[in-house]
């Protein structure tokens, strides 16, 4: 497995997602990509106030940003190489789009994030990433 991808959103499980990742990255020298994405929240051409919708975007931003710089510290030992990014989008979308286009021939993520209904069994964006992506996907408790 030369590249892993761990989808992450600040969850304890994409927390655990990421152990794993560095527990099976140590061992083959994989090279690590952490994603965040962030879904936008509305539609720009509905939006009434331009300007507060372009600071809503601006903050969602800087907490990606936040939350990738603090996923790094996960892997300050980690030999190998480790890449942070966020992308804008549907979450399933990107997730699915980047593992395939990056040949990633690992997907690591949380069984759960942390959405409105997190205490299902398996959540719903782990659940459709499973379906959609032709790579390997291990879900992580």
């Amino acid at each position: 497995m030369k590249k892993i991808l761990v989808p992450i959103d600040g969850s304890e499980y994409s927390k655990k997602a990421m152990e794993k990742a560095k527990e099976i990255g140590s061992t083959m020298n994989s090279e690590i990509t952490i994603l965040n994405v962030i879904k936008p929240m509305l539609d720009y051409k509905y939006v009434h106030n331009k300007d507060f919708h372009r600071e809503e975007e601006r903050l969602l931003v800087s907490e990606s940003n936040i939350l990738l710089v603090e996923s790094e510290k996960t892997f300050e030992d980690y030999t190998g190489e480790v890449k942070s990014l966020y992308k804008r989008g549907d979450p399933v979308d990107e997730i699915v789009k980047l593992a395939e286009e990056g040949n990633f021939d690992l997907v690591i993520m949380g069984s759960r994030g942390l959405g409105a209904f997190s205490r299902t069994l398996l959540g719903s964006i782990s659940d459709k990433v499973i379906h959609h992506v032709k790579t390997s996907v291990l879900i992580v408790k």
